[in-house]
């Protein structure tokens, strides 16, 4: 039988996200231990030289791997986005328990480990990992603030860019430490109570 048109196209798409989705999971499973070639064609279900024909080198390997996960944000991020109460602290709040349930709940956690691992100091995954992991946070409490901002509950020369930076930073530095870095069992850190506290810092900080 004849494939329909574009049919090929397709079955090509989802076995590239398959083979994205096995080394992924591997990924995970390897605790920040970098994967070598090998071990990525065999996490893919494929052989090394079909893992070169669809992807190219191990770094293309890593960056498909990180477009793929960062694109599934989209829905996330976009609760991120939108203020969740007319008080802004309580707002603020509700926004980075939505980080926090990402970072331990789902993949945003592995993701930052598997962004920072891969693409500290490297030309290419570091830009990329900042530009797609990184930044889509930071815009989209920017966004929730701009909202605020619109709605009146925060001061008309309030620069939203450095308050969503407060307000992100301290949630991911405190995750890594406590849980890529094992830190929780150095100093243990309450996620949601630092986020009480950075909200309330942020807050007070934009209409004052």
């Amino acid at each position: 039988m004849a494939r329909t048109k574009g049919s090929g196209n397709k079955d090509s798409a989802e076995r590239k996200r398959q083979i994205l989705d096995g080394i992924w999971q591997a990924m995970r499973e390897s605790k920040g231990k970098p994967l070598s070639w090998r071990e990525m064609a065999v996490a893919g279900g494929v052989g090394p030289a079909t893992l070169s024909h669809h992807f190219g080198k191990r770094d293309d390997v890593v960056a498909a791997v990180l477009t793929a996960k960062c694109e599934e944000g989209a829905e996330p991020l976009g609760v991120l986005a939108r203020p969740t109460s007319d008080n802004l602290e309580q707002s603020l709040i509700d926004a980075l328990d939505h980080m926090i349930l990402g970072l331990t709940q789902f993949d945003v956690g592995d993701l930052v480990g598997l962004g920072m691992a891969e693409g500290m100091y490297h030309e290419t995954l570091g830009p990329q990992f900042v530009r797609d992991g990184l930044e889509p946070i930071i815009d989209g409490i920017q966004k929730r603030l701009q909202t605020h901002k619109d709605n009146g509950n925060i001061q008309s020369n309030a620069d939203l860019r450095s308050a969503a930076i407060l307000l992100a930073s301290p949630i991911l530095l405190t995750y890594t430490h406590q849980t890529p870095l094992s830190g929780d069992t150095v100093v243990p850190s309450d996620l949601h109570a630092l986020a009480r506290s950075a909200a309330k810092s942020v807050s007070s900080l934009l209409c004052s």
